[in-house]
């Protein structure tokens, strides 16, 4: 993948989940290699676990550990 420049996007938990869906649907139908790039799908299963991490980091912050 290309490294000159980067950019960043800012999603709130709801605009994640959203995408997580995307991403797993993406994923679920990749045709494979040759129809579409090997680098493509390195880069979505990279992504889907990026999402993954917000997720996960989402929870740990709103878990409330005073409910029993």
């Amino acid at each position: 993948m290309e490294q000159d420049e980067t950019y960043e996007f800012t999603f709130d938990i709801g605009g994640i989940k959203m995408m997580k869906g995307v991403i797993d649907y993406a994923i679920k139908v990749w045709p494979g290699s040759p129809a579409r790039p090997e680098l493509e799908q390195e880069f979505l299963l990279y992504i889907r676990d990026e999402i993954n991490r917000c997720l996960m980091e989402h929870s740990f912050r709103h878990l409330n550990v005073d409910d029993k």
